[in-house]
């Protein structure tokens, strides 16, 4: 659900709210690292920023992964690399039920989907005076018509059992709401008291271009105090910049600010060509290998004469690869398929770490899990194009892992993308348009190293994790001082709570009574 009506509060010109002091933050989530996804990588950014600020953070996670405490689990039935909660942490519960116990928490951050025993746990904390913030990473309504598009019935069914046994328990104790894009469920809306727009939380330290693409001086946004000189506007972008933008995306005052800033015509030439062959782009996807990710179409793409010589690498794994591998044995011929996954080798090909060796016929490669963040890097770093065709993203993480990297992305106009990513609007393509796909890629492998820079410009600049930690930071202590709220005029939501909450810095949707 597109929440392009709602209010919506991005304050960078309001007054900052004073330093949080030291608060006891407990985090509960499924995804921590060693598993691999773009909600583990936030919630690792983040619990290592919360540290950094003198915070204390007690993590509950699944067995094997970097938490504190661990939660009883069982692997997930729809995606074996991952673990889900079977059962409630009953010492935590126990803690919560002696009144003579400290409950050593100030906040509580309830990481879904799924955490679904937390349900259980959150009155028991809000009993105990524990304030409660749940953060909600998934677009549900696209999984339903994705899978169960031939029975509806079934899948308004378990939609409504989902919402009633998980959602509403859940956000009733809530004080506020998070998610990471105005790409979100009705049901957020519906039955959310506050709804909060997260940042990023991406480590721009970490994700950073190779060394003979590194721009230090796109690097200075860091320090907003010295910005970088501008840069020319890169042929790919123009149509958006210019009379043509596209409709559905509006842009807001901070992102207007950020364009120009970004494309500011001075006296930097232009590349006359890419770092490759335009008709030769090293094109990277990495994520979840399943079917709402719509890898199929990144693969049948390349049957595109414009694409005859391109070469796809595919970082991750899931229920769909088999399927996948199957689709590209079809397009390009099994002689042309690797995959580190179904255990193949050649000796021409090294994927393992982040660099694909000249090789005359491998065009689609399927490098399996990665879980060493540096290996990750090398992969983003070493392509051309960042590519996604997925409709279902309700932030897109690899996104931004990949512009941090320097590396240009081209991604579906839907979902999440085209709010988020608005920015660069002109790197989309319309949903199952090939032709659209394969010219946005051509556009930006012509503009070479200037969309490289840009890239970078534009994730260290909109996504740095400190942004997303300090906005996270005031927003628990919003929630801790219950004063703030009847201070401030908000409760449920409201026009007059709306303009109370002009003065904050976080981005906030309040309830329409």
């Amino acid at each position: 659900m597109q929440a392009e009506e709602n209010e919506v509060f991005d304050l960078d010109g309001g007054p900052a709210l004073s330093a949080p002091s030291p608060m006891r933050i407990l985090v509960a989530t499924e995804y921590l690292p060693p598993f691999v996804s773009g909600i583990a990588n936030r919630c690792k950014n983040l619990v290592r920023g919360y540290r950094q600020h003198g915070h204390t953070v007690t993590t509950y996670g699944p067995p094997g992964s970097d938490c504190d405490v661990q939660v009883v689990s069982i692997v997930n039935p729809f995606y074996d690399q991952q673990r889900m909660f079977l059962l409630p942490p009953f010492m935590l519960m126990l803690q919560c039920l002696n009144p003579f116990a400290e409950v050593p928490f100030d906040i509580a951050h309830i990481v879904g989907p799924l955490a679904f025993p937390f349900v259980f746990v959150v009155p028991l904390l809000r009993m105990r005076g524990v304030r409660i913030y749940v953060s909600y990473h998934v677009f549900l309504e696209f999984y339903k018509e994705k899978y169960f598009k031939d029975n509806q019935l079934l899948g308004s069914f378990l939609e409504g059992l989902f919402i009633l046994f998980y959602f509403i328990p859940l956000v009733y104790f809530a004080d506020v709401v998070g998610v990471p894009s105005k790409t979100a469920d009705y049901c957020v809306f519906r039955y959310s008291k506050r709804i909060h727009y997260m940042r990023s939380g991406l480590d721009t330290a970490v994700f950073v271009p190779t060394e003979d693409n590194h721009f230090p001086s796109e690097d200075d946004y860091l320090n907003p105090s010295t910005p970088p000189p501008p840069l020319p506007i890169p042929e790919s972008l123009k149509p958006f910049l210019g009379t043509t933008a596209h409709p559905s995306t509006p842009l807001t005052s901070r992102q207007t600010k950020l364009i120009h800033q970004l494309h500011t015509q001075n006296t930097i030439q232009k590349p006359s060509s890419a770092s490759g062959s335009v008709t030769s782009p090293v094109l990277l996807y990495v994520g979840r290998l399943a079917v709402e990710k719509n890898c199929e179409f990144l693969i049948r793409a390349l049957e595109h004469p414009c694409l005859s010589t391109a070469r796809l690498i595919l970082v991750g794994d899931g229920p769909a690869r088999a399927s996948l591998e199957a689709v590209a044995r079809e397009v390009v011929g099994a002689e042309r398929v690797y995959s580190a996954a179904a255990g193949t080798n050649h000796p021409h090909v090294n994927v393992s770490n982040g660099k694909v060796a000249s090789h005359p016929t491998a065009r689609v490669l399927f490098a399996g899990m990665v879980h060493n963040e540096e290996v990750i890097r090398g992969y983003y770093a070493a392509a051309d194009v960042f590519v996604s065709a997925s409709a279902s993203e309700t932030f897109g993480f690899t996104v931004a892992e990949a512009l941090a990297c320097g590396t240009p992305s081209v991604m579906v106009r839907s979902g999440a993308f085209r709010s988020v990513y608005r920015m660069i609007d002109g790197w989309m393509f319309e949903e199952g348009d090939v032709e659209d796909y394969v010219g946005r890629v051509g556009r930006v492998v012509m503009d070479g190293l200037l969309a490289r820079r840009v890239s970078r410009r534009v994730a260290v600049r909109q996504f740095g994790v400190m942004g997303a930690v300090n906005d996270l930071l005031k927003t628990y202590d919003m929630c801790i001082r219950s004063d703030f709220w009847e201070e401030n005029g908000i409760k449920k939501g409201g026009s007059d709570a709306a303009k109370a909450l002009a003065s904050t810095r976080p981005s906030f949707h309040t309830k329409q009574e």
